[in-house]
């Protein structure tokens, strides 16, 4: 039951150290979870603030981290914006993260802080040194976009970062995450795509990308299969060297009048079989962003809203460096961010449908 006090007027700061004996900066470094108060400290200034009715005003809080950061520093925090592959500007290549890193920076200004790309070498072989320089600078919090190729994360110091993941990276890590979601993106390409008259639907993914996204849109495919009572074709999921072959098996028996596919692999693929797109058959992309095919004036499909995604990345991460949360998180958050339907040209209404 709350007490009189915790239901009018919540205690300050100064009023919690008053009651808990020490000064109301140890308060405030221990309600943030600050490594400078021993453990013990920091879970007796919680129970107390709770018992209390101590409810932190995070306008104020974030004003006040402000302050502090103006008055200790000579420049914005600076968060690390990690990539891999062969090349140190291999991710520019890369649409997704070009939108994650875009949106991620322009909401790190707004919050005065600046973003800045580090590189963890081919397959990570320079992570331990990147992780060494992230420390040596001071640099605590950082996004890690996805890679092109595996790059593996065993040398990197986890316990001494602070980092939120940008879509499915480090998938068997807990992150947290700010990602598409990859489940309603399948299905709203799905009920636009039938609300246009098409219904014999097919899925044409390969089996990396269906991983890569923890599955979304192949379950996202199937739920929406299900429920419009559309034909139930069988999704082709292909593995690297079969593509051609299984391709030209699929478009006979399964006879689709409409494909959803990742976006140009699977374009050119349908146009490599015989297909015209959309006088044989209608494509809507899972990613239109990534879709940009010198013949094709505007793919249909989904956009995921990369910039927003990575806006949302640099919020959460915002919130684990005001609360100092080194390290991986216990109970991992995902934040899935709606992508929108763009309607495009290669998949018009269907006459008759």
């Amino acid at each position: 039951m709350a007490s009189p006090r915790a239901a009018s007027n919540p205690p300050t700061l100064r009023e919690i150290a008053r009651r808990a004996g020490v000064s109301h900066t140890t308060v405030s470094l221990a309600l943030r979870n600050h490594p400078s108060i021993p453990e013990e400290t920091r879970e007796r200034m919680r129970r107390l603030a709770d018992e209390l009715g101590y409810r932190s005003n995070v306008l104020v809080s974030a004003l006040m981290s402000q302050v502090r950061l103006k008055q200790h520093k000579s420049g914005p925090e600076v968060v690390g914006f990690l990539t891999g592959g062969p090349a140190p500007d291999e991710w520019k290549h890369h649409s997704a993260s070009v939108g994650f890193y875009e949106g991620a920076r322009k909401r790190a200004q707004q919050l005065g802080m600046r973003l800045e790309p580090f590189w963890l070498g081919p397959g990570g072989a320079q992570a331990a040194a990147t992780s060494r320089m992230l420390q040596a600078r001071a640099i605590r919090g950082n996004l890690i976009t996805p890679f092109a190729v595996p790059v593996y994360d065993h040398e990197l110091d986890w316990g001494h970062l602070i980092c939120v993941g940008l879509g499915y990276v480090y998938n068997h890590l807990a992150l947290h995450r700010a990602t598409h979601n990859h489940f309603r993106g399948a299905t709203l390409a799905f009920e636009r795509l039938h609300q246009l008259g098409y219904r014999r639907i097919g899925l044409m993914l390969d089996q990396d990308q269906n991983r890569r996204v923890n599955y979304g849109w192949l379950g996202g495919y199937l739920a929406a299969q299900s429920t419009l009572g559309t034909v139930r074709l069988e999704p082709l999921l292909t593995a690297r060297g079969e593509e051609a072959a299984a391709l030209k098996t699929w478009l006979r028996t399964a006879k689709p009048d409409a494909v959803i596919g990742f976006g140009p692999k699977q374009f050119l693929a349908l146009e490599a079989a015989g297909r015209r797109i959309p006088q044989d058959l209608a494509f809507a992309a899972l990613d239109v962003e990534q879709t940009n095919l010198d013949h094709v004036e505007e793919v249909t499909g989904i956009n995921q809203n990369l910039t927003l995604i990575g806006a949302t990345a640099i919020d959460i991460l915002a919130s684990q460096l005001y609360h100092n949360e080194q390290g991986l998180p216990q109970r991992p958050v995902y934040s899935m961010i709606e992508g929108y339907w763009v309607p495009g040209r290669t998949a018009p209404a269907k006459r008759g449908g």
